[in-house]
């Protein structure tokens, strides 16, 4: 299983915090498995029964930064499963997660499994649930999922990226009040992946990203992000240099305003015999509100010497001397400052087709 932190090195174990777990009496249980088993067929009916017995054993995360106050897991609707799925191939894919109760949340209890390849996909959500969805890359695939969560979603993604393939995949996430979104992404040798993701508005929004790399892969990633009122935005990029002259880079750049929340933790972790390595990260923050509050946590691990990597974080306030500038334009105050946030979001407006785009900018458009 891809673990987030690897705590072992040369021979040595770290010692780190791991957060208490709570055991809920409304956890799903034994007649939420018989439930969802009816309704499935073929290798998945075992994988099912299988990811249980772990399922159990977990309690729920007691986060500090992220606390989960008030979530309560939805009565589900189970759609019919018949896939032909190789079960070799999602162990392969297997990961920690946000926290691993969260992916066997989804492995034991998702309403929808979808598997795709290549082309071009649009995935729409806009329902509470729990999903799950393998994808893989053999030469080109482009994948626009867009989440409108009314009130709970659990979401595990695994894609392979064959040698050679490319992809593009825009995820945008918006409102609901407790969304957990989990993606693995593994890139073989020389394979190609643009990644951008959205988030906005919310309660609690948890995204953990994690790409593993291998020889001569490229990653571009680049994470936009809005958070306001009360809600918290905690968020995890991790790249993993496996390979040499793999090349990866992260870019995060959003908002937060009122009494919002943003946790942005960004990993890159090149492993030893990753030589030739670029690994890359940078994210800036700004704040509308004094009680705004922003925790960067850039984390860089290096177990190779021949890499180049860099990092940093910032925040800050609007800019009094642009909103100046604009409004000595003949702009009105509320003008400038929406010009400006727009400037923040127009990369992902600029890579994304109707009617995705529309929807996109309409959420845009509310921020200010």
């Amino acid at each position: 299983m891809e673990k987030t932190l690897v705590i072992e090195h040369n021979g040595e174990k770290a010692v780190v915090w791991e957060p208490p777990q709570i055991f809920s009496k409304s956890d799903y249980d034994l007649n939420v498995l018989e439930k969802a088993l009816e309704k499935t067929e073929g290798p998945l009916k075992e994988w099912r029964k299988r990811k249980f017995q772990e399922y159990k054993e977990w309690g729920f995360p007691k986060w500090k930064r992220c606390t989960l106050d008030g979530l309560k897991l939805p009565e589900l609707s189970f759609e019919y499963v018949n896939e032909n799925v190789r079960l070799s191939l999602l162990e392969n894919l297997d990961f920690e997660g946000s926290h691993r109760k969260f992916v066997l949340l989804a492995d034991t209890f998702f309403t929808s499994f979808k598997v795709f390849g290549d082309g071009t996909h649009t995935i729409r959500s806009e329902k509470d649930g729990i999903e799950n969805y393998l994808i893989t890359v053999e030469k080109n695939a482009k994948i626009f999922k867009i989440s409108k969560t009314n009130r709970f979603k659990d979401s595990v993604m695994r894609i392979l990226v064959k040698r050679g393939a490319t992809l593009k995949f825009v995820n945008v996430d918006l409102f609901g009040d407790f969304s957990f979104d989990n993606i693995l992404i593994f890139l073989e040798e020389g394979s190609t992946l643009i990644f951008r993701d959205f988030k906005a508005f919310g309660n609690r929004k948890i995204g953990h990203v994690l790409v593993k790399m291998e020889k001569r892969s490229t990653a571009d990633m680049k994470s936009f992000f809005y958070q306001n009122g009360k809600g918290i935005t905690d968020v995890l990029y991790l790249m993993r240099f496996i390979g040499e002259e793999a090349e990866g880079k992260l870019k995060g750049n959003g908002i937060v305003d009122d009494s919002g929340k943003v946790v942005f933790r960004g990993i890159l972790d090149v492993k030893r015999g990753a030589k030739n390595a670029v690994a890359e990260e940078v994210e800036h923050t700004l704040l509308l509100s004094p009680n705004a509050k922003m925790d960067a946590i850039p984390s860089l691990w290096v177990d190779e010497n021949e890499v180049t990597a860099s990092h940093s974080a910032s925040s800050s306030s609007l800019d009094e001397n642009e909103l100046f500038y604009l409004m000595s334009r003949g702009l009105e105050e509320l003008e400038a400052k929406k010009l400006i946030v727009r400037g923040i979001f127009c990369e992902i407006l600029d890579e994304i087709d109707e009617p995705m785009r529309g929807e996109v900018e309409d959420v845009i458009n509310r921020i200010v």
